[in-house]
């Protein structure tokens, strides 16, 4: 645990109650509301501090022992690795690149498209790696071409089929599983078609944090009221004030804005009184959320450099169900010997289940590859505090759904998350900017 987490962890409920109650405009009181946001991950910790900082007595409550949510920055094996986000997808004009440059966080250029692929432990010809990404350039573009015109109940599955994808291509087996698996932490026959692509992107390259995300959350959550182990279990907004139950006890403020995963609110697990609109219960119902987990293989000597040849970017494993996608050489941000395996979808809900012998086992087979010195695989989906990874647009959802969770419910309760951000969704920028968005919403 950090300094920071641990000064925050410090800071006693009773300290917090014990703060004065924001008293209603109008009044003649003069003291900042009392706002409390539930979740320090980046959508809350962004809009506590817009709101700290433009004078607003603002009060943190996180489930977990830690701050940052679906970002998570490990160090157990010598070295930073997100867990979680670990990229800044788009640099240019993206909010999160001023935001690592105000910290003096280095960045490293990704290119997903510098890829060796491997099948049956061999490095594929580079030319029909080639071919392949030309053949799923057009499949891509012939299903973009029909997205306008698909109803709600069809899924990106069908429209691949009806772009001649031949699903039994090993190749086009490694595409779809990290094109889609892994980029959507999704299944083709879960996304909509109607939807598919619809997110949107900043231009420029994607950029890695050596030093990982921990550097922005931290800086983020600077002296804010942070309580910790503080799981949320009740909101009732419907009187004169919030209050909020917790494990750790119960608090009351003018406002609360709620920034737990889409995972999170799919459980049910916090109960809101009065109860959610209908509209936002059914958009919760019927918007995706995906799972992407990581395995990290620490190895003492960088065995693929010399055994594949190896110095691009990535590392693909061709083929259906393998244990992953795709590994990123961690050789191209530090001097470590790590790969960082991606799988997504089914493949990553189904070998959660498998322990982490069985994990690397699976994947030292495929790779050809000596037993590993350090390990770390993850359970997004069987963490209660995520419950998965990020959102996407399932069939029979659409944007739609995305504004009406985004929408506030009267005036104390608000939502935040990536999930509720319609250009943005399953991004790091995109839970930022939702989590200003919800501040300015009550600074007016």
């Amino acid at each position: 645990m950090s300094a920071l987490t641990r000064r925050q962890f410090t800071l006693g409920l009773g300290a917090l109650m014990a703060a004065p109650l924001a008293v209603a405009c109008g009044t003649g009181d003069t003291r900042p509301e009392r706002i409390v946001v539930v979740g320090a991950g980046v959508a809350g910790l962004a809009a506590a501090r817009r709101l700290a900082d433009a004078g607003m007595a603002v009060t943190v409550v996180e489930a977990r022992p830690r701050i940052g949510g679906r970002t998570w920055t490990d160090t157990s094996l010598g070295l930073p690795i997100d867990l979680g986000a670990a990229w800044i997808h788009g640099s240019e004009g993206n909010p999160l690149t001023d935001l690592a440059a105000q910290v003096g966080a280095r960045t490293v250029e990704t290119d997903f498209e510098d890829v060796v692929v491997l099948d049956g432990g061999s490095v594929v010809d580079p030319a029909a790696v080639d071919a392949v990404g030309r053949e799923w350039t057009r499949i891509i573009d012939d299903v973009y071409a029909v997205t306008d015109d698909a109803g709600p109940g069809v899924s990106l599955a069908q429209g691949l089929v009806d772009a001649g994808a031949d699903l039994n291509d090993p190749l086009i087996q490694w595409c779809v599983a990290g094109a889609i698996g892994s980029e959507y932490a999704a299944d083709p026959d879960e996304l909509s078609l109607r939807w598919f692509g619809h997110e949107d992107q900043f231009d420029g390259p994607d950029l890695i944090l050596p030093g990982g995300y921990r550097q922005l959350v931290d800086h983020l959550a600077r002296d804010l009221t942070i309580r910790l182990g503080a799981e949320v279990t009740r909101i009732d907004h419907g009187g004169a004030a919030v209050t909020v139950e917790t494990t750790q006890g119960v608090l009351e403020a003018d406002r609360v804005i709620v920034t737990v995963p889409l995972g999170v609110l799919k459980s049910g697990t916090i109960a809101f009184e009065p109860p959610l609109p209908e509209a936002k219960t059914q958009a919760i119902r019927r918007l995706g959320f995906g799972l992407l987990d990581k395995v990290v293989l620490r190895f003492d000597e960088p065995f693929w450099t010399e055994q594949f040849g190896v110095r691009s970017d990535m590392i693909g494993i061709a083929g259906q169900n393998q244990p992953v996608s795709d590994l990123v050489n961690s050789l191209r941000f530090t001097d470590v010997p790590v790969l960082i395996g991606l799988r997504g979808g089914t493949n990553a809900r189904v070998r959660e289940k498998d322990s982490d012998e069985q994990t690397v086992a699976a994947l030292v087979r495929a790779l050809r590859a000596p037993q590993p010195s350090g390990v770390l695989v993850t359970r997004w989906a069987a963490d209660p505090y995520a419950r998965g990874s990020y959102s996407f647009l399932a069939v029979g959802s659409g944007p739609d759904d995305q504004e009406a969770l985004a929408a506030p419910v009267g005036d104390r309760l608000s939502f935040a998350g990536e999930a509720t951000h319609q250009e943005f969704f399953a991004t790091v920028h995109g839970a930022y900017l939702s989590g200003l968005r919800e501040a300015d919403r009550i600074l007016g």
